[in-house]
């Protein structure tokens, strides 16, 4: 321990200095994170829009199945006991999620598929090294 340097004045003033640069860079990141997030999700928008709307459309469908199932008041203990079936008898007309999940399956398969396909084309076409 007798070999160590002593700290100089000089040596605080610079650390302080580089310490003070590197919050103002830390500073300068966490203002900017928002609109480089909205940017490159804009820029994501317009070069994919049957992606975007596809997502969108499922995005809201989940929202809606969670929603749905946050606010539906749980079974009786009884209830849990009996089958799904006759569960859906008391509750009267089928969900709206059952209903909607056919009619937006088709519409966004031939998206899903072309995108999966310029996907995997741009994987097979790039050189490995």
């Amino acid at each position: 321990m007798d070999n160590r340097r002593r700290v100089t004045e000089e040596d605080l003033l610079i650390t302080e200095a580089l310490i003070a640069k590197s919050y103002g860079r830390l500073k300068q990141s966490v203002v900017q994170a928002p609109s480089r997030a909205f940017r490159s999700l804009g820029q994501t928008a317009r070069e994919h829009p049957y992606a975007t709307a596809g997502t969108a459309v499922v995005a809201g469908v989940v929202l809606y199945g969670i929603i749905k199932k946050m606010t539906s008041p749980s079974p009786a203990p009884e209830a849990r006991e009996r089958s799904r079936a006759p569960l859906q008898k008391e509750k009267g007309g089928p969900d709206l999620l059952h209903e909607l999940l056919p009619l937006i399956i088709p519409l966004a398969a031939p998206y899903i598929i072309e995108y999966i396909q310029k996907y995997l084309g741009t994987i097979h076409s790039e050189k490995r090294y």
